[in-house]
């Protein structure tokens, strides 16, 4: 205990008094082409989106070393900072080590195990999706082949406290900005409002961690909700250049997944053009003609406007509507779009409005209770529509959506 509380000290000390990895004022308002520059493809440990996210925080000088120099991705020196910033966030968490220097060691750790306790590895990632964090099983090769570490920093076990989780969250923020629109559901069944919470919970988290730990850093957090209505952080996965395990760049997971990992990529990258005014505007041609996610990131840029990403803020991760036209030259991507929409609670309600030969379609392809088909001709009289047929698809589709953005109430919206 002593040991820990002297690590913990010196590591507090060392954050509270650490330099800041803020965004450099002289790189805001930069545009750059997305290229293969070796810097920044070597060592990464990712696709496609991975690169992505690593050229948007070179562009804005943010160094990717900084926060692992406190080794957060060590599940057990997360748990030690996050815990002291903001306690009881965490599940409790015990040093295998720890435990083993104790005279009294095996009766304690065999009665931790059957008292709900599990063993974990300190390193990893995707656990909590691919549900293979529960090392337990393997305790008796574990204790085996442990080596005691002369540093927490090195500790490769942990042994934590079981939570009965009802609903898990990945929530992106970066810096103290909770990233709305980038909170996706992991496990559970979820209602319209059940992101609210969890955001909040993260973003009180933010609040309280030294500013030195915090800016500049893009984090994915695991948030699970247990059956007696508890938030706890499951864990915090850092973007960076991770030192050990899988060494190199790392980001969220989610920027890469397909179908939708381009969609995530467009709009996080949305949120830096919005805040910082960084963009790609141009795509090297070998990246274009290799990689079709490039071709439907670029695309989904495009029509992701700095405006959604204001309507999000203004509504607190949720608008009121999300207007939709839908028309015969409608790509399949915003199909794609409208669905992550959905996934990712953008809104209360979404109005899909189409002509009537598509309603069918329409409707087998969009259902829910907070979705409302619409036809276009119920926005307009019978004279109305009429001359409207005779317009072009763009100018029909401006003069339906003029009229449909009265149904919500003034408050903020977002059009597809």
């Amino acid at each position: 205990m002593e040991k820990k509380d002297a690590v913990l000290k010196e590591l507090i000390l060392d954050l509270n008094n650490s330099c800041l990895n803020t965004v450099k004022g002289s790189l805001v308002n930069n545009t750059f082409e997305l290229s293969l520059h070796d810097f920044l493809t070597v060592d990464l440990s990712g696709w496609i989106g991975a690169l992505i996210v690593r050229y948007i925080l070179y562009e804005l000088g943010i160094n990717e070393h900084h926060i692992f120099k406190w080794r957060p991705e060590n599940k057990y020196i997360q748990y030690l900072i996050l815990s002291h910033y903001s306690p009881g966030c965490m599940p409790e968490t015990l040093s295998l080590t720890d435990l083993l220097n104790k005279n009294d060691w095996v009766p304690d750790i065999r009665k931790l195990i059957k008292s709900g306790y599990f063993i974990k590895a300190t390193l990893g990632f995707g656990s909590g999706r691919s549900q293979n964090f529960d090392r337990t099983p393997e305790l008796e090769q574990i204790l085996f082949n442990h080596k005691t570490e002369h540093s927490f920093l090195n500790e490769k076990w942990i042994i934590q406290k079981r939570l009965n989780i009802n609903k898990e969250f990945r929530i992106h923020t970066f810096g103290r900005d909770i990233l709305y629109g980038l909170t996706l559901r992991i496990s559970g069944v979820v209602g319209l409002q059940d992101f609210d919470q969890p955001q909040e919970f993260v973003k009180s988290i933010l609040g309280r961690l030294p500013s030195s730990f915090i800016e500049g850093t893009l984090i994915g957090w695991d948030i699970g909700l247990t059956k007696k209505g508890k938030y706890y952080v499951i864990e915090a996965n850092f973007t960076g250049f991770h030192p050990e395990y899988h060494a190199g760049f790392q980001t969220t997971g989610y920027v890469d997944d397909p179908p939708l990992g381009s969609i995530v990529c467009a709009w996080l990258h949305t949120y830096f053009r919005n805040k910082y005014k960084v963009l790609i505007t141009s795509v090297d041609n070998i990246l274009m003609e290799n990689f079709p996610y490039i071709e439907e990131f670029s695309y989904y840029t495009s029509i992701l406007k700095d405006e959604h990403v204001d309507a999000m803020i203004k509504g607190k991760g949720r608008v009121h509507s999300v207007f939709v036209f839908l028309d015969d030259q409608t790509d399949y991507n915003i199909i794609k779009l409208v669905t992550y929409m959905i996934i990712a609670n953008f809104a209360e309600t979404y109005y899909i409005i189409t002509n009537l030969e598509r309603q069918e379609e329409a409707k087998e392809l969009f259902k829910g209770d907070n979705i409302i088909h619409l036809s276009e001709h119920s926005f307009f009289t019978k004279d109305e529509y009429e001359k409207l047929k005779r317009l072009d698809d763009e100018s029909k589709k401006q003069l339906c959506l003029n009229n449909a953005i009265g149904l919500s109430d003034g408050l903020p919206y977002i059009i597809v």
